[in-house]
């Protein structure tokens, strides 16, 4: 299997000096669930350094960024098309934070920013449907905890989504489009000391009424309670999306 990780944006300097780059986050975390022999290429659509077709890769995972899929940069529309076409072409997709936001964006949904405010910190979701292809890890009614950065939710489905997994915070926090999409709000990849170090950078931006309870839900494992377990999820969701 060949995974193209199209990196949308970056931690903040001097963070990244510390703790590295999102594409490398998500290569330690998904390797051992991927199939033995899988390639992970890095595409920084950031930079406008986009794959030259959909069909590159065997199937394509997109990054969390701190921009917004309305914001005025020149790779967003690029980036929308690209999601279009892979949906069209049946390339297998991942989306995380703002790549599940971009690809309800791109398919006909609506990501804005939420009344609900800032989500930081270790957020649970509830599973309320389960497709076949996890229906041997989890159930309905099956929680999990992991971490969250944002301030933008998808509020419109795009036609033919189905919501997974969600809470009162974020009702749409996991979503599969058929059986060759699947997108998470939240950041399975994030260690927990990166996450300890965003939050605190963040601080003033996004108030230490927030940030401050959102830290004290941090965990002393490397990653979040269930990121292994969520690695698993994204992992059984590409051999199926490959097989089917």
């Amino acid at each position: 299997m060949r995974l193209g990780i199209l990196e949308a944006g970056r931690p903040p300097a001097p963070l990244d000096e510390t703790h590295g780059y999102y594409p490398a986050m998500f290569a330690d975390l998904l390797r051992a669930h991927l199939p033995e022999g899988s390639e992970i290429v890095d595409y920084p659509v950031i930079d406008n350094e986009f794959p030259d077709s959909v069909t590159d890769c065997d199937a394509w995972l997109i990054t969390g960024s701190a921009l917004g899929v309305y914001d005025a940069e020149p790779f967003i529309p690029r980036l929308l098309d690209f999601i279009r076409g892979a949906a069209d072409a049946g390339v297998p997709m991942v989306g995380i934070c703002f790549g599940h936001q971009a690809i309800a964006q791109a398919l006909g949904g609506k990501a804005e920013k939420s009344d609900r405010g800032w989500g930081v910190g270790t957020h649970r979701y509830t599973f309320a449907n389960v497709p076949d292809w996890l229906s041997d890890a989890v159930a309905p009614g099956t929680e999990f905890d992991t971490y969250v950065s944002h301030q933008d939710q998808v509020t419109v489905l795009p036609e033919g989504a189905q919501v997974l997994a969600g809470s009162d915070f974020c009702p749409n926090a996991m979503v599969a489009v058929g059986n060759k999409i699947l997108t998470l709000q939240s950041h399975p990849e994030m260690p927990s000391a990166y996450v300890k170090d965003l939050y605190t950078f963040r601080r003033d931006r996004i108030g230490a009424d927030v940030v401050d309870p959102g830290l004290t839900t941090v965990v002393e494992t490397p990653r979040a309670r269930d990121a292994d377990r969520a690695a698993a999820w994204i992992g059984a969701f590409f051999t199926h999306a490959l097989e089917s």
